[in-house]
């Protein structure tokens, strides 16, 4: 398992309109042996209105936003967005992220427990990383 990544090396998948953004896998068990019970994947949603669509994990996130300025829907309530926000997700609950800056939004996204193979292989498709347990 490699202890160190940098995320300019990590393979990456855009995802089309309307929810256009970029998402890197970082850590996984599915990927990385040693991995146990935790994801860690970095979206990037486009300036200027780039959004993931509403949706729900079977497992909680805790995501951290770095850069960028928007909302987030969470459960039905809009709440501000900005670098060094940090919001707790519990598992099934509907969410979803916009960005209103002229700047990428980054945010670190980890899943506890880890994202299920299904998730990953989702996420993954299309990318050079292999999940050799799932395909």
């Amino acid at each position: 398992m490699e202890k160190v990544k940098r995320l300019w090396e990590v393979a990456g998948k855009t995802i089309p309109e309307p929810y256009l953004r970029n998402v890197q896998m970082v850590y996984t068990p599915q990927l990385d042996d040693g991995v146990k019970d935790i994801s860690l994947l970095i979206a990037t949603l486009y300036p200027v209105n780039g959004k993931n669509e509403l949706h729900t994990h079977d497992v909680d996130e805790m995501m951290v936003f770095t850069s960028g300025r928007g909302e987030a829907l969470v459960d039905g309530k809009w709440h501000l967005l900005e670098p060094g926000t940090v919001l707790y997700i519990p598992a099934g609950e509907e969410h979803q992220c916009v960005n209103y800056s002229d700047d990428a939004m980054r945010i670190i996204c980890v899943y506890i427990p880890s994202l299920s193979d299904e998730a990953v292989k989702k996420i993954t498709e299309g990318t050079n990383l292999r999940c050799e347990k799932i395909i």
